[in-house]
């Protein structure tokens, strides 16, 4: 029975939340607005003349921004689909591998009780097949979580290239209200808990795009 030991269990293979990243590339969907802060200094500054603007409203109000969620969301979906087709092609072998662990360990205790002195020739060709079987099945798993993490890094750079034009204008037309009426600072609404005066200009933005 001591060959039992040397018998590989297949690589246990993380939940699928924590093993690939289909609920993280979910997640991707909801865009990254922060970066389209302009930068606002010392806000608190005597005499300054603040406004605060509600980037992701503007992002969604628009039809660029929706072109490019709808665009991020068909690669996502795709990707996802592609992800989820290899994860359950994994997760049968890993049964298969299962089963036919049970399978040889039968046989290696039916060939104990009938008191073998030494395994049979073709029961350990078997468990020798088995062992490699179960080494390129972890490597297969190694492979795949370094596709997970590869389209996860895909994902974030074609989300970055979709709202970079829907940025720029963005920041464009903030940085032309802001000269225009005088602003020295424009907060994110979202990074804003309180300030006095500040004038929300999100509206006003969003109409110039939309123009």
């Amino acid at each position: 029975m001591s060959q039992l030991q040397t018998l590989n269990r297949p690589a246990r293979r993380r939940s699928a939340s924590a093993a690939h990243p289909l609920a993280t590339v979910a997640a991707l969907v909801t865009f990254s607005v922060a970066g389209l802060a302009l930068t606002p200094g010392e806000a608190s500054a005597t005499g300054d003349k603040i406004a605060v603007v509600d980037l992701q409203k503007i992002l969604f109000s628009t039809k660029e921004g929706q072109a490019a969620k709808k665009a991020f969301e068909g690669m996502q979906n795709k990707k996802k689909k592609e992800l989820k087709r290899r994860d359950d092609a994994l997760k049968e072998r890993e049964k298969e591998l299962l089963e036919e662990r049970v399978a040889i360990e039968r046989e290696l205790a039916e060939a104990a009780k009938k008191g073998a002195q030494a395994i049979p020739e073709d029961l350990k060709t078997k468990a020798q097949g088995f062992q490699q079987k179960v080494l390129n099945f972890q490597k297969e798993v190694m492979e795949f979580q370094e596709t997970q993490k590869k389209a996860l890094e895909d994902l974030a750079k074609k989300e970055s290239e979709l709202l970079k034009p829907i940025e720029d204008k963005i920041r464009s037309h903030i940085a032309g209200i802001a000269k225009e009426r005088g602003f020295s600072v424009v907060l994110s609404r979202v990074a804003v808990v309180y300030a006095v005066d500040a004038v929300d200009i999100t509206d006003e933005v969003s109409g110039r795009i939309g123009k």
